[in-house]
């Protein structure tokens, strides 16, 4: 019978294509590697590779168990995760996993409520990109906006709704005016997103407004992109949840980015009934509800900067006041 953790290094020395890279991938010596494939070998009583000067080349049988092997793997992950999920309730730890963006302006105000309820608690944060996988156990909660991938074991609640505008500081309205229409904002420095940024939908309807126009800047993480309108060298869209909370911040009245994104809390059914999930749960979307007022359109944002500015004259054009 073979060995079922020796099929971790089938996998490795297929997608790596050689030992040695196989051996870097997993954090072992080649020799290791070289091991546990012969090993696998032996236990299946046929060769996995071809032995050449230039490497391990697989065989087709080893190309033909590699999709077995990888949903073994799958499967092991996916018990690694609920085990370790499993661990983390027992030890009294929230996982939470959201983006940067709502971790360090939405989150906070969210966990001091829940400590009111549950005080006893260690909430780890995750911001990673890539989303975590509830279902597998990777994260206990999730605070995600926009559009989300259908799954019946899902409990998700829309908590609010996350309006986008074009936003720039009043020193960038100073030196650039106000572009009323979009072929005047085009002749402003803007911000765009790059990577995983670029794909939420504000900064995809900037980017194509600008089409042939290359930006001024291009970043990949929001924290990145406020800075640059908030030192006045670009605008760009921006939750007006957090811009509207910013005096130096100032929305455009040019609505080709203005972008409405719920606001959405996930949940996997089988922690339905976990205790201290269950409280964050109940705590932050009462407290979300309770802040829409916040997540305000961006015609009333507008509404409220509008008293400090003026939006006549040849600021209006795009021109330099």
């Amino acid at each position: 019978m073979y060995d079922w953790n020796d099929l971790k290094y089938l996998l490795a020395v297929i997608r790596a294509g050689s030992t040695a890279a196989a051996a870097r991938s997993l954090g072992v010596s080649q020799t290791t590697v070289a091991r546990r494939l012969d090993a696998l070998e032996h236990a299946l009583s046929t060769p996995l590779f071809e032995r050449m000067p230039e490497g391990f080349r697989p065989t087709k049988l080893a190309m033909d168990l590699l999709p077995l092997a990888e949903r073994i793997e799958e499967r092991a992950s996916r018990l690694s995760d609920l085990a370790s999920a499993h661990a983390r309730h027992s030890r009294q730890v929230l996982r939470v996993s959201t983006t940067s963006l709502l971790a360090a302006h939405l989150l906070p105000d969210l966990l001091a409520h829940y400590r009111h309820e549950v005080s006893e608690m260690t909430v780890e944060i995750d911001t990673s990109n890539n989303a975590s996988d509830l279902v597998h156990g990777e994260a206990d909660l999730a605070l995600r906006l926009g559009t989300l991938p259908q799954n019946p074991e899902i409990i998700r609640s829309r908590v609010g709704i996350s309006h986008w505008t074009l936003y720039a500081s009043r020193d960038f309205v100073k030196t650039h005016g106000i572009p009323a229409s979009p072929e005047a904002l085009i002749a402003c420095p803007l911000a765009v997103g790059e990577g995983a940024l670029a794909r939420i939908l504000p900064l995809q309807r900037l980017s194509e407004l600008l089409s042939s126009h290359p930006p001024a800047y291009r970043c990949d993480s929001p924290e990145a992109l406020i800075a640059l309108v908030r030192a006045g060298l670009a605008a760009a869209p921006l939750p007006v949840w957090l811009a509207a909370r910013d005096e130096t911040l100032v929305p455009l009245p040019v609505s080709a980015c203005n972008v409405a994104a719920p606001i959405w809390m996930l949940c996997h059914e089988r922690n339905r009934h976990v205790r201290h999930i269950e409280a964050f749960r109940k705590v932050a979307t009462l407290r979300l509800r309770a802040m829409r007022r916040q997540f305000s359109e961006p015609e009333k944002a507008l509404d409220q900067a509008a008293p400090s500015l003026d939006f006549t004259g040849p600021a209006a054009t795009g021109n330099p006041s």
